[in-house]
């Protein structure tokens, strides 16, 4: 079973949540804490496969211990859980480490199908936090199809390198990174990098 931690400082909130995980045979919750400091502690004692943060939380904030784990547990699942629903956190959280950002009135299919798309690899975002005040017309579905590998390309582009600049910086063979950009001009129905730099602009993935 995968094992799961959740952080949050609202006991009410946190007995709701271990209810999602109830005769669930994939998941268990193997740790609960009310801080940013209590998460880290607990990933020095034991080993999770998903972590389950909310943003306001005593300590370290969860964005900063989202990154905390990516940076020590890179193999760590990060879902963010939050009533926050304002751009600015929506957009730290497509430039930063976290599967994926949900908000707390998600019912429990929407918290599993997050965390679904967290193991494979892929971005999940509620459609209520699409990031409305700088750009209306994010494709959720197409970012969804992207895999964390294309989106680390996609990231390099809109910085401005090249394919063997892109494959130096990730270690990877430059055929490697153009079958990558190949798969994300298929899955966003592009012509050519620069159409994917305008997207990745457009929906704040930089």
């Amino acid at each position: 079973m995968k094992r799961i931690l959740i952080a949050d400082d609202h006991q009410l909130f946190l007995a709701g949540l271990k209810l999602v995980f109830t005769g669930n045979n994939e998941y268990k919750i193997a740790a609960e804490v009310n801080s940013g400091t209590e998460v880290m502690h607990a990933f020095t004692k034991a080993h999770f496969d998903i972590a389950i943060l909310d943003i306001n939380m005593p300590g370290e904030n969860g964005l900063k211990v989202c990154k905390w784990i990516k940076e020590n547990y890179p193999n760590c699942a990060v879902i963010i859980l939050t009533m926050f629903s304002d751009a600015q956190f929506v957009n730290e959280f497509l430039q930063g480490e976290a599967s994926a950002y949900v908000l707390k009135n998600a019912g429990k299919a929407e918290i599993l199908n997050a965390i679904k798309y967290a193991e494979e690899g892929k971005k999940y975002i509620s459609k209520e936090l699409v990031p409305t005040s700088e750009k209306c017309d994010m494709d959720l579905s197409k970012i969804h199809s992207l895999t964390r590998r294309e989106l680390d390309i996609i990231k390099l582009l809109v910085s401005g390198k090249n394919s063997q600049q892109i494959a130096e910086e990730l270690y990877l063979s430059v055929f490697t990174v153009n079958t990558h950009r190949k798969n994300i001009l298929h899955k966003l129905n592009l012509k050519n990098a620069a159409g994917i730099v305008k997207f990745a602009l457009e929906n704040n993935i930089q």
